[in-house]
């Protein structure tokens, strides 16, 4: 489905600088048990109001979600993360799956240009030493100070010497700044041009306070293409917002358990990610759901029920014998 989309080229617009499919990697989890559920299940412990401890057995997936444009973020790939079996030494965790997953998609889609995009996690020397010399991908990391400081500390020293900067970014009309190749003053290999983007917002009571964010790039930044990348680095939320928030809470209730059945549970799972690239495709391509303000609850009972009731005329079966582009907004 996922090739068919690409081949297609309807979403090429919306390639990062015209060349790279945003790729987005996170991790959540599914569902927690208070017993051991299978051989398969990640463990943690944790402390009760009364100080004692207690087991908790839970189940986590990763998955790559590829933009195609601004309201659509389907799959690209699954990856669950669970262990062998119970008496593994060291569990499984995001990043090993990460790489697992990360093959799988380099060889389904060899010559696809990818920038990898993920949170501070990934940002990790061996991590960019794989997208960029294994698999030729560029990538857009979230920065943290916790998690690179010395490159942290280079960037703001870099920034008290004067650094290009450029106002009025973005929806908030915020500043933007950049450094490439900053891992010659933090004493790093691998690429990291880092990118800023800071903003005024004001609390509930009124109260003005900064917002910022920094990011790790591959790509080197220009004042030209500075505003693209901020959001390309803000738009990694996608996956959790358009991504897990809808799927979670929406439609679909992917934390519900349907089945204590391993194999059924992740079925289940996998099928959630097929309806929900059609329900997205269906809503991005139809005019008329804008015009009726149809929650998407209201709009996939209304598909469901007309799949039950409605006869499928020689006018519906025609589109299958014949080339159709639908064209999306």
């Amino acid at each position: 489905m996922v090739t068919s989309l690409i081949r297609g080229k309807q979403f090429n617009r919306n390639r990062l600088l015209g060349k790279y499919w945003r790729v987005i990697l996170d991790g959540t989890g599914l569902f927690c048990f208070k017993e051991k559920h299978c051989e398969n299940c990640l463990r943690t412990e944790r402390r009760t109001d009364d100080g004692k401890k207690e087991k908790l057995y839970y189940h986590k997936v990763l998955e790559a979600k590829i933009v195609l444009g601004d309201s659509m973020v389907i799959s690209l790939g699954t990856e669950f993360i669970e262990n062998e079996k119970e008496d593994v030494e060291k569990q499984d965790c995001e990043t090993n799956a990460a790489k697992r997953l990360m093959e799988r998609i380099k060889k389904d889609y060899p010559r696809l240009p990818i920038c990898i995009q993920g949170d501070a996690l990934y940002a990790t020397e061996p991590m960019m030493e794989l997208c960029r010399e294994k698999y030729h991908w560029a990538y857009i990391f979230t920065q943290k100070d916790t998690r690179q400081k010395l490159l942290d500390e280079g960037f703001e020293w870099i920034k008290s010497g004067g650094i290009k900067k450029a106002s009025g970014l973005c929806e908030e009309k915020g500043t933007g700044c950049y450094a490439n190749h900053v891992e010659e003053v933090a004493g790093k290999k691998e690429s990291m041009n880092v990118f800023e983007y800071e903003y005024e917002k004001k609390d509930k009571k009124g109260k003005k306070y900064r917002v910022r964010f920094r990011w790790i790039s591959s790509l080197e930044l220009t004042g030209k293409n500075l505003e693209e990348m901020i959001y390309a680095g803000r738009g990694r939320w996608k996956i959790e917002n358009e991504g897990f928030n809808n799927q979670k809470n929406g439609i679909y209730r992917i934390e519900h358990l349907n089945s204590r059945n391993s194999n059924a549970m992740k079925n289940h799972y996998l099928l959630t990610q097929i309806s929900d690239i059609l329900m997205q495709l269906y809503l991005a391509w139809n005019p008329y759901i804008k015009k009726l303000k149809q929650t998407v609850k209201n709009t996939s009972s209304g598909l469901l029920e007309s799949f039950r009731g409605l006869t499928v005329t020689a006018e519906d079966v025609s589109y299958i014998y014949r080339y159709t582009t639908v064209y999306l907004e």
